[in-house]
């Protein structure tokens, strides 16, 4: 794993231990995960302890990531995902308050190790900082066992305005789409080799699935 997030991540556990006045719930995951699921992320919760009432504006950043070529990771703060997040984000905290976020990788079945740090500050106070890290393996074992579940493909990926799917036993599915934080987009009943209309979502990160079926899904990059 990176060892200068490790270093980072112990410099800022000294600043944030000495002004908590924004906290993360869950500050920091190493953990294992199957390559052929669509990611893997980790949720925590921001919370504004400041007793400043001004003190409600704040910025978000990723920092240290190291991941193979092929991934993404992705960072959401509320209802706002950003793919690959190259500056810094704007976010409202009331006093008292908290806001989930979410940091993730998507594997497009790929092998391989990655860590990021997603940084929150005060724009008030810059002191007020506090970290969420995620550290992840995707291992070969996980692929080989579960390539056999791979129940149906969609492609083009990315996708602009339509997604056609095709399923192994063919026939007819339910195909439900997801947003990352799993709220459904999209229900269709998809005939194997018919499309989906995907042009009125915005651009993002999405997750298909058949519907019942959870042991394998699809991530999907919507232009």
């Amino acid at each position: 794993m990176n060892r200068k997030i490790t270093l980072l991540l112990g410099v800022l556990a000294i600043v944030s231990s000495s002004f908590a006045q924004i906290s993360f719930d869950v500050k920091h995951e190493s953990t294992w995960s199957s390559a052929t699921e669509f990611d893997y992320n980790l949720t925590s919760y921001l919370t504004n302890n400041s007793t400043n009432e001004a003190d409600t504006a704040f910025e978000w950043f990723i920092t240290g990531v190291d991941m193979p070529a092929e991934w993404d990771v992705t960072v959401c703060s509320g209802l706002l995902c950003i793919p690959n997040p190259t500056q810094s984000y704007d976010f409202n905290i009331p006093t008292g308050e908290k806001e989930v976020f979410k940091l993730g990788f998507s594997f497009f079945e790929t092998v391989g190790d990655g860590s990021a740090m997603v940084i929150a500050r005060s724009k008030l106070n810059g002191n007020a900082i506090d970290t969420l890290t995620l550290e992840i393996r995707a291992g070969t074992a996980s692929i080989e066992k579960t390539s056999d579940k791979q129940t149906f493909t969609a492609y083009p990926n990315p996708a602009k305005d339509n997604i056609t799917v095709s399923f192994a036993n063919g026939g007819a599915q339910q195909v439900v789409i997801y947003d990352i934080l799993g709220s459904v987009k999209k229900k269709e009943l998809v005939t194997s080799g018919s499309t989906i209309n995907v042009s009125d979502l915005p651009k993002g990160v999405y997750i298909m699935k058949i519907e019942g079926d959870n042991s394998y899904s699809k991530m999907i990059h919507k232009q």
